[in-house]
């Protein structure tokens, strides 16, 4: 993985990890938002730092929090998990390898379609593959997969624009591996047991799909977690307008 640091003189430490096939650079306009006010470490996890294979989420975890460690980061106030990489922030928590007070999750949609899981592990990873290929055609074109689109709600425009921080070479081992915890993570977190102090949010634009089983899900674990939809926007959209995520993500911590 690699980690970057903003703001080192903030008082809370904040960590954004972003989401599948992306790198920290998907928190660009974010970050000097908040890195005014707080400690920003944003990572490229497992698989998207241009050398390593992403393998389990918690193996993803264990990473970060022994870059965490080893640079004397024993506390975050926030880990914020985009995405995929909801998975990665969920192991922090439920680990508290490194102590973490606050999460959010925004759009850890519940991917399981049960017996159909065996094509979706094969078909969308190589599907993933050749978006990662043919990533600069599809900007410039503005025409990006239907399975994508229909994944997100969200418009080629917002593709084009959530898709510029793509990493470049990531390998179609680590797509599977992926897609392999994602289809599992719920079975994961699980088989935890429930946190009732645990201080969640989970972010999801309310026209995504996936998010009602994720929900369910997610609150056999955190009871007590804020259910926070934004009318009108789709899977990860709430990341193209930073005042809005970050006016968002302090009132949280507040």
């Amino acid at each position: 993985m690699e980690a970057v640091e903003f703001g080192a003189g903030g008082t809370d430490t904040i960590l954004l990890i972003p989401g599948n096939m992306m790198t920290w650079h998907q928190f660009d306009e974010l970050i000097p938002l908040l890195a005014a006010n707080h400690h920003v470490i944003a990572v490229s996890t497992d698989g998207y730092d241009g050398r390593t294979t992403f393998t389990t989420a918690e193996e993803s975890a264990q990473h970060v929090e022994d870059w965490l460690l080893a640079h004397g980061i024993e506390t975050v106030d926030l880990v914020f998990g985009e995405s995929f990489g909801s998975a990665t922030a969920a192991m922090m928590l439920l680990r508290q390898r490194v102590t973490a007070h606050s999460m959010i999750l925004n759009g850890p949609q519940h991917m399981s379609l049960g017996p159909l899981n065996a094509l979706v592990s094969w078909y969308i990873p190589r599907n993933q593959h050749r978006l990662v290929g043919n990533v600069a055609e599809a900007r410039a074109t503005g025409h990006f997969p239907w399975l994508l689109k229909a994944y997100t709600r969200s418009s080629d425009a917002s593709l084009a624009r959530m898709f510029q921080p793509m990493a470049g070479n990531v390998s179609l081992e680590t797509l599977q591996n992926a897609m392999s915890e994602a289809l599992s993570l719920y079975d994961t977190i699980g088989s935890y047991p429930p946190d009732v102090t645990a201080r969640v949010a989970v972010w999801h634009g309310a026209k995504e799909p996936n998010m009602r089983g994720a929900l369910r899900e997610l609150r056999k674990v955190f009871p007590a977690l804020e259910d926070h939809p934004f009318p009108g926007l789709g899977h990860g959209e709430v990341l193209l307008n930073p005042g809005l995520t970050a006016a968002e993500i302090e009132a949280f911590m507040a």
